[in-house]
């Protein structure tokens, strides 16, 4: 939903004048955006699914836009690029600036610490217009999973508009000096360019779609046909010849087959890709069937005045309903809003966007035609990202300066395991922060110092990126190479004080979701490939040791097994006179334990059995040959048979299955125990 989407009235007598009626204000549109957005908001607060209503926006947005251009290109008044990309944005960010700081509020004042991080770091993509960029990275990233939903997702199409328009205009821009120069048709100088552009866009988003959907969901390239789709509508609009009853029957089905559309088709499981052809053509055919001397088929309905009124805040609702949606899934710990909050939901935010509206977008349009000036669209711009930024970095910066002193107060007090080794230690006091700190829960995952050098330098493509090792590993004596899945990295918190005490190098082989079990396909299709590839390194490199996780436990399962196929990596470990340091898994639940221990009253509730996750017997004990130590720092994580979430005033994990990084470092004594006195 855009400036340019949202403002097309235009004045009927210049229609007129220019002799052609697709410059004329088209109310039927304005009910179109009206019904797009109706669809985007009950679809997401009803249905928890996507509608294809933005897909209508995208198209509507570049139709707009592009009409703008077309109708000046050859004129005495040509459109001048930057100083209609200016106004673009000024139209476009005011609104969007307000609603980042009211989202900036609600989480500061209802949201958990939890979530404080992921925001800011949205706030910033949005802010840029490349909050598709950071959904696209997090949604193929293994790392990138959250249980608290982003307020802020919905800005992913607002980027892409962004990027789209900064593409548009400079297209359009050269198309202008072509028909300038050459006295060309606008229609086909602008024709032949976005139809190069949908041609291009449209097989490189069926293609992408087909190899990775959750990436070319968000991906502009693959969304710019739809963009090109409304720009070439605008073209072919004169040489369209229906008569009112075939105009009528074509804008019956547009509407019928956009309102259905989400009920039958996946859409979020299946666009961008030709599927997202659905959307487009009914919003097409919507458009055609209203053009004409006499508007044919929904177009009365489309324009009456309760849907003309809607289409007027269509930006503004688009805007809030999102973060007045996941507030309230927030507020009541609830995966939907059901019926009675759905209406809530939907009223709150039609009240919200008739305000953002009326005392944001409405003044600066009026601003608009009051002051041409072109510095005004730039002092706009400066304000609306100072009310941003402001607030944002301020927040920021006084939070890190607060977690650092707290972190630096609290290392005393936060002694983790080692209260399980020494009961001699005192209770930590009550007014003790614990450790880590929500809004450093990201900083919680272990990572090494540099990527593999030297001889440790990676190959083939496959590992790069998944190969990183501590400084000074070329001078040891004796390196340790760590590999497999995020759980081997975390249990590495524990290795590495044990390693810098012995003089030992560390190299890390991780990848998410991709353990050592040769028979496990893991949580990417790659894993297979990696892993493949992973040993092969592994074996080139010669370690005296490789750690790796070998069991996997399951929330609530008692049977924890090895990983599949574990022993004929031991095996290929073995051949190459590789010893194996063998680690027991730490357990995994049911819920987010980090976020139980932050809101629970006493987080002696959220513990749970040990039963709930682990076997009674270690099932890696099978394995103990030769070659293979095997380490289970069990007691040490479920003390007295009973997994809690706090030990010695900190956090054992960082969410539901992952050991937090500053708990695993007070592992390495227990750890140390159970190592071989030297490697090789």
């Amino acid at each position: 939903m855009t400036a340019t989407g949202l403002s097309s009235r235009h004045s009927p007598s210049l229609a007129r004048a220019a002799g052609d009626a697709r410059w004329e204000y088209r109310p039927d549109v304005d009910g179109l955006r009206a019904v797009a957005v109706l669809l985007v908001v009950t679809y997401h607060v009803w249905f928890g699914r996507v509608s294809g209503g933005v897909d209508v926006f995208l198209m509507l947005s570049a139709f707009f836009l592009t009409r703008g251009f077309v109708r000046r290109m050859a004129g005495p008044t040509p459109v001048r690029p930057v100083r209609h990309l200016l106004g673009i944005f000024r139209r476009l960010f005011p609104a969007a600036a307000i609603t980042l700081v009211g989202v900036l509020a609600l989480v500061r004042t209802l949201y958990p610490p939890t979530a404080f991080a992921s925001v800011w770091e949205q706030t910033w993509a949005s802010l840029l217009y490349v909050q598709n960029r950071l959904l696209a990275a997090d949604a193929v990233d293994y790392y990138a999973r959250t249980e608290t939903p982003s307020p802020l997702q919905h800005f992913w199409s607002l980027s892409v508009q962004g990027q789209a328009f900064l593409l548009w205009v400079a297209v359009l821009a050269v198309c202008q000096i072509v028909v300038r120069r050459w006295a060309l048709a606008p229609d086909r100088v602008v024709g032949a360019a976005f139809g190069a552009v949908f041609v291009a866009s449209f097989v490189y988003s069926v293609l992408l779609t087909a190899a990775d959907q959750r990436a070319a969901y968000f991906d502009t390239g693959a969304r710019l046909w739809e963009f090109a789709a409304g720009s070439l509508l605008v073209v072919i609009l004169p040489s369209v010849r229906l008569g009112a009853p075939v105009r009528a029957i074509v804008g019956w089905a547009g509407l019928v087959g956009l309102l259905v559309l989400g009920m039958v088709v996946d859409v979020r499981g299946g666009f961008p890709g030709f599927l997202a052809l659905w959307p487009v053509l009914c919003a097409a055919a919507i458009v055609v069937s209203g053009s004409g001397e006499r508007p044919a088929g929904p177009a009365r309905l489309l324009a009456s005045r309760p849907l003309g009124m809607l289409g007027r805040d269509a930006y503004a609702l688009y805007l809030v309903h999102w973060p007045v949606l996941i507030t309230l899934l927030v507020l009541t710990d609830r995966p939907e809003a059901g019926i009675v909050g759905g209406a809530l939901v939907i009223g709150a935010s039609l009240v919200l966007a008739r305000g953002l509206t009326a005392l944001v977008d409405a003044p600066v349009r009026a601003w608009r035609r009051t002051d041409p000036s072109p510095l005004v669209p730039v002092a706009v711009l400066v304000v609306a990202t100072a009310v941003v930024v402001t607030p944002l970095a301020a927040w920021q910066v006084s939070t890190a300066i607060q977690d650092r002193e707290i972190e630096a107060r609290a290392l005393l007090d936060n002694p983790g395991a080692a209260v399980l080794r020494d009961s001699a230690l005192p209770e930590p006091p009550a007014e003790a922060a614990l450790l880590p700190l929500p809004t450093m829960l990201e900083e919680e995952w272990v990572h090494l110092d540099h990527e593999c050098a030297a001889e440790r330098a990676v190959q083939e493509d496959i590992l790069h990126g998944t190969c990183s090792e501590t400084r000074g590993t070329s001078r040891a004596g004796d390196t340790v190479v760590v590999i497999g899945d995020s759980h081997s990295q975390q249990v590495t918190g524990a290795l590495l004080p044990v390693a810098a005490d012995n003089g030992w190098g560390v190299v890390f082989l991780i990848k998410g979701g991709c353990s050592m079990g040769m028979d496990d396909p893991g949580l990417d299709d790659q894993c297979g490939a990696w892993r493949e590839a992973a040993i092969a390194h592994a074996e080139r490199i010669a370690p005296a040791a490789v750690l790796t996780v070998v069991t996997r436990s399951d929330a609530g399962d008692t049977d924890e097994t090895l990983r599949p196929g574990i022993e004929r990596f031991l095996g290929r470990m073995g051949d190459a006179g590789i010893d194996v340091i063998a680690v027991r898994d730490n357990p995994r639940f049911a819920f987010d334990m980090y976020g139980c221990v932050m809101e629970a009253d006493d987080p002696v509730d959220c513990a749970v059995p040990r039963a709930g996750s682990l076997a009674d017997v270690n099932p890696a004990r099978d394995l103990a040959a030769p070659g293979v130590r095997l380490v289970d720092l069990t007691q040490w994580i479920c003390p007295d048979d009973f997994c809690p979430g706090v030990i010695g005033n900190v956090a054992v994990y960082r969410d539901d299955n992952h050991l937090s990084r500053t708990y695993s470092r007070t592992l390495a004594p227990s750890l140390a125990e159970q190592l071989p006195l030297s490697l090789g």
